[in-house]
């Protein structure tokens, strides 16, 4: 298949409907849309006065293409607009209303619509207006048929790549989270569907969860999937910066307001005007701040440190906070007025002992995007090793789950594969710090007891079974026979059982 017939994208939907429902089942999302570019080819509106020259571009295109033709610009705008175009090969030249502007409509129509442009005039000013509007590129007549295909092909496999990337980024985000956020249990369903409610209002959040659940990651999802997208995102760790200086940090303050200010500085509220103020750690913010972030929310303005011109700003706030602010508040530490003009919409991130069917994808991942960052290729986790991670409890949660990992990266030969005898002593637990979940019943968790009590026991004599044995005190065939009833293989093995 020729590169300019790998274009068609956008209509990968319209064409994926053509599947049965065991077809699309049976195809990875990458899939649907390959087998959607294969079915169809891209569609060129030709625009030209000329008779003469739409019919030769017809013929030229014809077997790469499905072209359609526009005699004016006008036209060509209406049929933009009324039917799924991927290019639109121009020339300037036109009754009515010119090709330049145009181009300027098409473009503000659908930006992602190429546009090459075609012109018997070789004006450098003209070229470079047009490329300026958005066009791809500018191409005199008479063209040379092979520089046009050429080029054509280019501007076709710019979009295809261009639109893939957008298209399977989609896939991911509704298969497993949004932006960073991976996850496929139930309770972050609930996360994602708040922060989809949310996204496009301009209601404050409060985000609360054990350190390292992912706070800052759902607020900027919350920003990415809105309406303020594009404008500011600012980041404010409420208690890393001294109280002392937490007012000129978040307002702003004047030349000589106070010893050190030695010119004007803006805060971070006025940075983000138009966007979003992220304020992780809100609890720790001193009480008088927080009548003057009250007056924010209310009003929509305050002064700088210094000053008493009042600025205007339209900045939307999402809070964090990993203690109980509703406790704060009884205990007197935290404004009650305030607390509830933050938690407009509360949204609540379960820790990650609490959803530990995403640790076999968080593992996957941060092997990956650490194996990239060290320039590694590491084959893989065992399966002792996975069923070690997947106990733990995890009390730093997918930061401490992402360190971990990194660690592990770092520290791993080329190539080789983690083990449990590479995990640290805190991973790896004695078998006093084995409880049996309140999750499972009796047997099972007498089982899981027994199995990390047996693998610990291993990992310390090298996996030498006969000093095991002894040093558990049992029969070396009973390890052995253990060891098979609970699937416990020697790091390395692959599928080869123990014993």
């Amino acid at each position: 298949m020729s590169k300019v017939n790998a274009l068609f994208i956008k209509r990968a939907p319209l064409i994926m409907k053509n599947y049965s429902e065991e077809e699309m089942g049976s195809l990875p999302a990458k899939d649907y849309f390959r087998e959607a570019v294969q079915m169809k080819r891209p569609v060129v509106l030709l625009v030209d006065d000329d008779p003469q020259v739409l019919e030769t571009l017809k013929f030229v295109l014809g077997e790469s293409y499905d072209p359609i033709c526009a005699k004016s610009g006008v036209e060509a705008v209406s049929t933009v607009k009324n039917q799924s175009v991927d290019i639109v090969l121009m020339d300037l030249q036109l009754p009515g209303m010119g090709g330049l502007e145009a181009l300027k409509l098409i473009k503000e129509y659908d930006s992602g619509i190429g546009v090459l442009v075609l012109s018997a005039s070789d004006s450098a000013e003209q070229a470079v207006l047009a490329l300026r509007l958005g066009a791809y590129d500018y191409l005199t007549k008479p063209f040379d048929t092979d520089k046009l295909i050429a080029t054509l092909e280019r501007l076709s496999e710019g979009l295809q790549l261009k639109n893939e990337v957008a298209f399977l980024r989609e896939e991911l985000n509704e298969k497993q989270g949004y932006g960073e956020i991976i996850s496929r249990s139930p309770r972050m369903k609930r996360v994602f569907d708040l922060i989809k409610a949310v996204s496009n209002t301009a209601s404050n959040v409060l985000i609360t969860g054990e350190s390292g659940t992912g706070k800052e990651l759902v607020a900027r999802a919350v920003q990415s999937m809105g309406t303020r997208k594009d404008k500011p995102f600012v980041a404010v760790n409420c208690g890393a910066v001294p109280s002392e200086l937490m007012e000129s940090e978040l307002f702003g303050h004047e030349k000589g307001s106070f010893t050190g200010a030695h010119q004007r500085k803006i805060g971070k509220f006025e940075f983000a005007d138009n966007g979003t103020v992220f304020l992780d750690e809100i609890s720790t913010l001193p009480m008088h701040l927080q009548i003057k972030l009250l007056r924010v929310l209310q009003e929509k303005s305050f002064e700088r440190v210094g000053s008493n011109t009042t600025i205007k700003v339209d900045i939307r706030v999402i809070a964090a906070t990993n203690v109980d602010l509703a406790e704060e508040v009884r205990k007197g530490r935290f404004r009650e007025d305030l607390y509830y003009r933050l938690k407009v919409v509360p949204i609540e991130l379960p820790p990650l002992r609490d959803r530990k069917e995403d640790i076999p994808l968080l593992l996957n991942h941060f092997l990956e995007k650490h194996g990239r960052t060290c320039n590694k290729r590491i084959a893989g986790i065992t399966d002792d090793a996975r069923v070690l991670l997947n106990e733990y409890r995890w009390p730093g949660n997918i930061r401490e789950l992402e360190n971990l990992m990194e660690r592990l990266v770092v520290l791993a030969e080329d190539g080789s594969i983690i083990t449990v005898a590479d995990m640290p002593a805190g991973i790896v637990p004695d078998a006093a710090d084995a409880p049996a979940s309140e999750s499972r019943d009796l047997r099972e968790a007498v089982q899981v007891f027994e199995k990390r009590y047996i693998i610990v026991a291993l990992n310390r004599t090298g996996w030498n079974r006969v000093e095991t044995a002894r040093r558990l005190n049992i029969h070396r065939n009973t390890l052995l026979l253990k060891m098979k009833e609970l699937d416990i293989r020697e790091p390395g093995e692959g599928g080869r059982r123990s014993g």
